[in-house]
């Protein structure tokens, strides 16, 4: 009888762990929480160094750091705006205001990509909100659906 109880425990502990260690690999592909990221890098592809004062009409060189942790290959758009301190933005309606450069990438689930841009800035003023906008492509409602957004506060100079 008491080899029978040694036997059931032995074996009882040999499936708990087999389900420690293969539980992991089983659920390693799937996706708790699916999210996108975007962030703006400065002119040397690093957080920071972005340009504070530019000239209206001059080229502005940047990178664009684009993740997708979404569960599946993403296609998605970034438009680049320009407005200002006065106008709203918020994580569910987008800046209104006139695209002046739009951005389109392919991104692999658990990818991401940071990729160069340069856009011109054509109204002058001082703390004017250069904003990116993140969509992601909806197949479902065949279009593009607003993800996030990042924004950098310029002065725009005539020289």
């Amino acid at each position: 009888m008491i080899d029978d109880e040694v036997k059931f425990v032995a074996i009882g502990i040999i499936l708990v762990m087999m389900g420690v260690v293969v539980y992991p690999v089983l659920s390693s592909h799937r996706v708790i929480e699916p999210f996108s990221e975007l962030g703006v890098l400065g002119q040397d592809g690093k957080l920071g160094d972005y340009p504070h004062q530019v000239t209206a009409g001059g080229v502005v060189k940047l990178f664009l750091y684009v993740g997708n942790d979404e569960g599946s290959v993403q296609y998605y758009r970034v438009d680049v705006k320009v407005g200002d301190q006065e106008q709203n933005i918020s994580d569910v309606v987008p800046l209104d205001a006139p695209v002046i450069s739009s951005y389109e990438l392919v991104i692999s689930n658990g990818a991401n990509t940071t990729t160069p841009i340069s856009f011109s800035v054509d109204d002058v003023g001082l703390n004017r909100r250069v904003v990116f906008e993140l969509y992601r492509y909806d197949a479902d409602l065949g279009g593009f659906n607003y993800q996030l957004w990042a924004q950098l506060w310029m002065n725009v100079t005539t020289t």
